[in-house]
């Protein structure tokens, strides 16, 4: 047992040993490197901060008139954001033709918005797509006891009683490109063109005799046209007609009774036209609030809904803007594993910080690596440099030796040796280091017994020293 304790005390002796040895060799490298350490943390911040700068925390979105599911999910998304630290600014609009233009001015803070699709001009420059969100069909109402066939329908809702949207909105944009197609090119100021909630209301008191609307079925302002008694909701026949001549629709279906089934409306499978919701952003937005706003659509439009599946969206389905990089990675990747397990701006730091050290490290490696190497190099050179002036200081002897001088000669020795004891020396070299002190006690005995008396001069001293030096880097002093 008592060899067992022995052996066992050793042990936690040589670790003690280790750890502080360890200790002190980090302490003499800190010391020796501190000031290269320090040019290369100072790099390191630059290129978080500069290269690679944080997400804002901060972010303004346009979203669409009152009443609208833009603006809806417009509150939606700006809760997602909120509880990740993000405030998301929602800027209410007149609809989709205000918001591409206020992505396209450079000196409006609006960095995303939605957007029906068709809206923005072909590859708009400097708007990038990160994907269609939802379904929002073209609702016409109009007032009537019972459905009318398609001609009186068409000849009622194509009249010049009825509200196609401002001038800014997707309705009014989606309602020319209608009239168009059906061969109407005339003066279409004659149309209504109110804000949707006043069309509502002026629909309901027979102010209006038809009012077209884009949006989604769960928005606020179609579930009040879909209340209104008296109402009939167009269906479109052509709707695939329509559908292949604008690349921008779909073509959606309202099954038989899928509205009210006790009253069974709508009485027949109405076929629909629609866009998609695209998140138009400005490609100066921070790749991290793409993320952001794609992990809020999957999250919040990913689920079903009256026309489209869970997990339908988001996804790219207009392919008339350029795609966002970081929403490619996405639908191909999935969310980033960091932002499923980690806060927001953790995740998004740990991943600056790995992308950002990837190239630094490219850099920084081989420098922090030669730095032992440096300081013992430097301890080296330092050696070799006593050494040669140990050997010119003996040649100086052995040439010219003066016994008088022997107070000084032994003091300049006591000099040397006092360099030499000042140094910190890695165990690497401290083999050269002793050998060093040895060779300057070595000659201070030949000064003290005369040894460089001209009548016996040695020559032994001048060959150890030379030799002793060799064998500390190989080089000549």
């Amino acid at each position: 047992m008592a060899t067992v304790r022995e052996d066992l005390q050793d042990q936690i002796i040589a670790i003690r040993e280790t750890v502080v040895d360890g200790w002190k060799d980090f302490k003499s490298f800190m010391q020796e490197t501190w000031p290269a350490l320090t040019i290369l943390l100072l790099i390191l911040i630059v290129a978080l901060w500069v290269a690679d700068p944080a997400p804002p925390r901060e972010i303004w979105a346009a979203t669409g008139p009152a009443g609208s599911s833009n603006e809806v999910l417009g509150k939606r998304y700006a809760s997602y954001f909120a509880e990740r630290g993000v405030t998301l600014h929602l800027v209410p609009t007149e609809g989709s033709v205000e918001n591409v233009h206020r992505l396209q001015d450079p000196q409006d803070k609006v960095m995303a918005g939605f957007v029906m699709a068709g809206a923005a001009p072909h590859h708009a420059k400097g708007i990038q797509t990160l994907g269609s969100i939802n379904y929002q069909p073209l609702w016409c109402f109009y007032r009537s006891p019972v459905p009318l066939p398609i001609k009186e329908r068409e000849t009622l809702i194509l009249s010049h009683n009825v509200n196609m949207g401002t001038t800014n909105s997707g309705t009014h944009l989606l309602m020319q490109e209608m009239l168009k197609l059906n061969g109407i090119n005339g003066d279409l100021s004659k149309f209504k063109q109110y804000p949707d909630e006043q069309a509502i209301e002026m629909l309901r008191d027979g102010r209006l005799d038809s009012v077209c609307i884009v949006d989604t079925y769960e928005s606020p302002n179609v579930q009040k046209l879909l209340k209104i008694p008296g109402l009939q909701l167009s269906a479109f026949e052509r709707a695939e007609a329509y559908a292949r001549m604008v690349p921008a629709l779909e073509m959606v279906t309202i099954p038989e009774g899928a509205l009210d089934l006790p009253t069974n409306r709508p009485s027949t499978s109405s076929p629909m036209i629609a866009t998609t919701t695209e998140i138009l952003i400005d490609e100066r937005l921070h790749p991290a609030i793409q993320t952001l706003f794609l992990m809020a659509a999957k999250d919040i439009n990913g689920k079903e809904s009256f026309f489209s599946k869970e997990g339908q969206f988001p996804v790219f389905m207009d392919s008339s803007q350029h795609r966002s990089k970081e929403a490619q990675i996405f639908y191909e990747k999935g969310t980033p594993l960091l932002m499923e397990v980690l806060p927001f701006w953790l995740a998004e730091f740990i991943r600056r910080l790995v992308i950002t050290l990837l190239p630094f490290f490219a850099v920084a490696y081989p420098v922090i690596r030669s730095m032992p190497n440096y300081h013992k190099n430097r301890v080296r050179g330092k050696i070799n440099r006593m050494y040669g002036a140990l050997k010119f200081f003996e040649q100086s002897l052995v040439t010219a030796y003066d016994p008088g001088q022997k107070a000084s000669y032994l003091a300049q020795l006591d000099a040397m040796e006092r360099d030499a004891l000042g140094m910190k020396v890695p165990k690497s070299v401290a083999s050269d280091y002793y050998t060093l002190r040895s060779s300057i006690d070595f000659v201070r005995n030949c000064v003290l017994r005369d040894s460089y008396n001209a009548h016996a001069a040695p020559t032994q001293p001048s060959a150890s020293i030379e030799t002793a030096a060799d064998d500390g880097d190989g080089d000549d002093v």
